[in-house]
């Protein structure tokens, strides 16, 4: 779950990057990623390129877009390995369980466990407000 409180966070750390960050597109994606999220994992179920067309932008820009978020520690990415590439994988993105979580409180703990927390945000246990 994330508070009123930590949305306004977050939402005031991305209206304070610099304008070639483009705050406006940082926030039109984290908003897609919050609404997007796989309940068991905090996955974003938006591929680079889904979120692109959404926001108008071009896929890198949106890799930049999620590099400030990770930047932020908003987010986290993983690389996922596919068969008959050689590259480094497809990224894959999740929320952090320490900004934000819609699934069982255990596998919450689990997850925070491994991922330094971001911004000085409260935890809300059971979607207290």
């Amino acid at each position: 779950m994330l508070s009123r409180n930590q949305t306004i966070a977050i939402w005031d750390a991305i209206r304070a990057l610099p304008s070639n960050d483009r705050p406006h597109q940082v926030r039109h994606v984290f908003d897609l990623v919050l609404v997007n999220l796989r309940q068991d994992t905090g996955e974003v179920l938006l591929t680079r390129d889904q979120l692109a067309e959404k926001v108008g932008c071009t896929s890198n820009h949106i890799s930049r877009i999620m590099g400030t978020l990770e930047k932020m520690g908003v987010i986290r990415r993983e690389r996922r390995k596919i068969e008959g590439m050689q590259d480094r994988g497809m990224a894959v993105y999740f929320i952090n369980p320490h900004v934000a979580w819609n699934g069982s409180l255990d596998a919450r703990k689990a997850q925070a466990a491994e991922i330094r927390p971001s911004m000085r945000l409260e935890i809300l246990h059971g979607g207290a407000s």
